[in-house]
């Protein structure tokens, strides 16, 4: 036997004795201890029998779900995945139908789980009285009902159809597992911490005892159930909960620890069951307890990774938390060993941009650092510099929290949906880089851990999301039961409140490492933030390389269409979540109708930001394994209220490129095009009801007059999302997409209005729309592959009227007068209130050498006269003149008169009129 652990790690005397001098002082903290042990009550009030007896083995099978795609057996309505209610409390042994309220099993399963127990307390199917298996109303074998909906721990089975009802198996998880045993623990545990009543310390040791008893026999990947098939790994739960659960297990234990050693009562009972039980280890003294607790539960996890395999660095996480717990106090040596371990996790953890990398925005991305604040709160009780020493060994997690400020939008509604990640146009409505709840606990609060990182970093935007996640109020924070600053730290957040505003205050903003990018303009309710993703796949990612959205007017109007749905059946392989994976589910562009190619990325290759032009372009050929793939995008404001966006996506490689452009659901309406029935795209989408304009015109637009589906601006007046497309011969395809708008847990299909742009080669070599014909100007020539393509489209986001009167293409000539290909853009906007925009994107990569001397100059002549030598102009004008001009990768431009020339090419340079002469700013 190791020797074991005398005192606590993570929950010292001072906490402790801080929490008990504020509850004698304070009449809000003995009620917020008063409701820590109201939380316990439960099993506080049990005697130490029943207790004991909660606990069950691993003979009967476990399943994550009761059936994942399916129904209920009485009412017959849908209820997938974790829709069945479980109420361990009011419901033992039972699961709910949420529809019809049925309860199952229909059988008495807990009467026939006593009949199976052996001496050691664990079931054993051979040993129950099957004459118990019968619904308890219809103990009548002869009754039609005798057996419906009975369950001897393996499902039931409907005779007529097969299907399998595993009521008990997901009972075992969510019920008396997670509800009655590790929640027990956990809030037994709190309940010790919080009034040093020992009694709690003695009711969570006989749980932790007897998980111990059993806990090494758990595997879920040979005893689980996954989708109706074969499980991969964890304890009682599936991995990545097993991870968890044993994290929050041990922490529970090392709140606990020095209670227990101080209670004889529990060495008695334990004993006397250890005895009639016939267990090996005899509990004779607390030592021997706290011994089978850490070698079966604490170190048969360290041996056991895959057991407790999760997102990286959850496993990690738990690791150096049970090696704290268990080591910490032993040695100098020992304390070195574990900050060494956490200092190499983190830096790992906090590579790509200050996270790790891993996709799915507001799901999965803060997960893993969530668990990473409470991890670094947690060692700052053991050492008050623990978390300045670390912000300075490792500089980038400094970027680790800011992160999930840097790209919330909106005012904190929305996160850019980058893979397995929320609810199609479902706003996130909060900050996730930790989880900030508005209780006091005796778990370190993130409230305080965020108010400590503004005090190393001086960082105000950590005070103020402390502000605005507490509803805009100073009340009760920072949520920290052992405070003795209560008073300070509320008066300096409202300081800063009231001395900056409330707002975080974050512009534009590219994370070049986690490659997303979000243009930000407006403030308050004019709040308008456009993002591009330029990478394919990675953990929990999608193959959407170079898809954009956009948030405006208070919704996200370009969505996409979030965590796959996995209540459709089959798991991670149903053709539904398969759609959502697809590069075709996503605006962006696909070539030859496949996926973007995994684990690829873009980089930027211009970035601008300047008054009212904010711009970036990235490029990508790998994505698609061809030679071009670059998206410049513009967000270009109007006023103070309104932007429009310019979209223009260069694609070089394969045969067929198709654009699609996914909307908020709304009634679509088209100008421009004159449809007719078409066949569908194909490719394993689930796109249908395909109509086609195959010789449309530059100039067509589709505008969505958009439904609000979650309500989020209430009795406002209704958005509409105008897009007009000014891309040379291509086809105009109008569809509609499947998506499920019930979230991940209801069944809500819906098929919604989509557009596809499409430009292909047909085997005979010509291009199939009509790029060639005369009266297309500038169309590309392209008649072999590879085929070249440039979509050019306007985005514009209004309520009411549209801001712009016309949109038109403009032709781009040489010196010698001669045309210039479609590659090359010049787009005039011409705006209500009276200016003009004119915007020039020059095809800076020319990946087949079609415009030589790419440094030369390029003209417009119609309606302008302007000469321009660069990659990107932006220039408006009204009816006195030119307002403005922002020039990006440029050395000169030449416009009504004003002639600007540059030593060097420079990457931005934005002029304004004065007096009549542009001037530099």
């Amino acid at each position: 036997m190791n020797g074991v652990k005398t005192l606590s790690a993570f929950y010292p005397d001072n906490l402790l004795l801080a929490i008990k001098r504020n509850a004698e002082s304070h009449e809000w903290a003995a009620a917020e201890v008063g409701h820590i042990e109201e939380a316990a009550a439960y099993w506080s009030q049990l005697s130490d029998e029943e207790l004991w007896q909660l606990m069950f083995g691993s003979t009967i099978s476990r399943s994550w779900f009761v059936w994942s795609d399916g129904c209920c057996p009485s009412c017959r309505q849908d209820v997938p995945l974790f829709q069945w209610g479980m109420n361990a409390f009011e419901h033992p042994w039972k699961t709910q139908c949420p529809h019809c309220r049925e309860l199952f099993p229909k059988n008495d399963f807990h009467r026939y789980y006593r009949s199976g127990l052996d001496q050691e307390g664990i079931f054993q199917q051979k040993l129950a009285d099957r004459r118990l298996l019968h619904h308890e109303a219809y103990p009548d074998p002869s009754h039609p009902l005798h057996l419906f909906g009975v369950d001897d721990g393996e499902g039931y089975v409907d005779a007529e159809t097969g299907h399998r009802w595993r009521f008990i198996g997901a009972y075992l998880i969510f019920g008396q597992w997670k509800q009655l045993i590790v929640n027990g623990i956990v809030k037994l545990a709190d309940a010790y911490v919080a009034s040093g009543n020992v009694v709690y310390a003695r009711k969570a040791g006989i749980l932790l005892d007897r998980v111990a008893d059993l806990y090494p026999t758990f595997d879920f990947g040979e005893q689980g159930v996954m989708y109706e098939g074969p499980a991969r790994s964890g304890y009682v739960s599936t991995w990545h909960d097993a991870c968890m659960e044993t994290k929050e297990i041990a922490l529970a234990y090392d709140k606990v620890v020095e209670g227990m050693r101080q209670d004889e009562q529990l060495v008695v009972f334990l004993r006397s069951k250890a005895l009639l039980s016939g267990l090996a280890n005899g509990k004779q003294s607390a030592a021997l307890i706290q011994s089978n607790i850490e070698e079966r539960i604490l170190r048969d996890a360290l041996v056991s990774l895959d057991k407790i395999y999760c997102n990286y660095p959850q496993t990690e996480i738990t690791v150096a938390i049970i090696r704290t717990i268990l080591d910490w106090s032993e040695s100098w040596e020992s304390r070195e060993s574990i900050t060494a371990a956490v200092y190499a996790m983190l830096k790992q953890a906090t590579a790509v941009d200050g996270v790790t990398g891993e996709k799915g925005l507001a799901n999965y991305t803060p997960y893993t650092i969530n668990a990473l604040a409470e991890m670094l709160a947690l060692y700052d009780r053991l050492d008050a510099d623990f978390l300045e020493h670390t912000l300075t060994a490792i500089p980038q997690l400094k970027q680790t929290f800011r992160f999930f400020m840097d790209t919330l939008c909106l005012e904190q509604q929305y996160y850019p949906q980058v893979g397995d990640s929320g609810e199609f146009a479902k706003p996130a409505g909060s900050y996730k880089g930790v989880q900030m709840l508005a209780e006091f606990r005796v778990q370190p609060s993130m409230y305080r851990f965020l108010w400590k990182l503004y005090q190393i970093t001086g960082d105000k935007a950590y005070a103020k999301i402390l502000y605005l996640e507490n509803g805009r109020s100073i009340a009760k924070l920072p949520y920290d039961l052992g405070a003795s600053d209560f008073a300070e730290i509320q008066q300096e957040i409202l300081h800063i409140v009231e001395e900056e505003g409330e707002g975080l205050l974050i512009g534009s903003m590219n994370k070049q490492q986690w490659h997303l990018a979000i243009l930000r303009s407006g403030t308050g309710s004019h709040s308008r933030a456009l993002w591009v993703a330029y990478d394919s796949l990675g953990n929990h990612g999608h193959y959407n390389g170079m898809t954009i959205g956009l948030f405006a007017h208070g919704l996200d109007l370009l969505p996409d269409f979030g965590y796959p749905p996995l209540h459709f059946g089959q798991g991670w392989v149903n053709p539904k979540v398969l759609w959502y994976y697809m590069t075709a589910s996503h605006n962006t562009v696909v070539v030859d109708g496949k996926n973007h190619e995994p684990t690829t990325s873009g980089s930027t290759t211009m970035w601008l930001e300047s008054d009212g032009c904010q711009l970036i372009r990235v490029s990508g050929p790998e994505i698609i394994g061809g030679q071009q793939f670059e998206r410049t995008l513009a967000l270009m404001d109007i006023s103070e209220e309104h932007s429009y966006v310019l979209d223009i996506f260069r694609v070089t490689g394969g045969k067929d490129h198709a654009k699609f452009v996914y909307a908020h659901p709304g009634e679509l309406t088209t100008r421009g095009l004159s449809v007719l029935p078409a066949p569908d795209y194909g490719h394993g989408s689930l796109l249908r009801n395909f109509q086609a304009d195959t010789a449309a015109k530059p100039g067509w637009s589709a505008d969505w007059l958009v439904e609000d589906m979650h309500r989020v601006r209430g009795d406002a007046p209704r958005v509409h999302l105008k897009h007009t497309e000014l891309t040379y011969g291509a086809e105009a395809h109008l569809a509609e997409a499947w998506m499920n708008a019930g979230g991940q847990q209801v069944k809500q299909e819906r098929w919604i209005p989509s557009l596809m742009v499409r430009r292909q080669i047909q085997d005979s070599g010509a291009v199939a729309d009509a790029a060639n014909t005369a009266d297309v100007t500038g169309a590309a020539s392209a008649t072999d592959a590879p085929l070249s393509s440039t979509f050019v489209s306007i985005i514009e986001p209004y309520e009411g009227t549209s801001q712009i009167v016309n949109i038109r293409r403009l032709t781009l000539f040489d010196g010698q007068g001669k045309e210039f290909d479609d590659r090359e853009v010049a787009v005039e906007i011409q705006l209500a209130a009276g200016q003009t925009d004119l915007i020039i994107s020059l095809d800076s990569e020319n990946p087949l050498g079609s415009r030589s001397g790419r440094s030369g100059s390029v003209f417009v002549r119609e309606d302008w006269d302007v000469e321009f030598t660069g990659e990107f102009c932006h220039i408006r004008r009204t009816k006195a003149g030119i307002e403005r001009v922002v020039l990006g990768n440029a050395t000169s431009l030449r416009v009504d008169g004003h002639d600007i020339r540059l030593q060097t090419q420079t990457e931005c340079v934005e002029l304004i009129s004065v007096e009549g002469k542009l001037q530099v700013i």
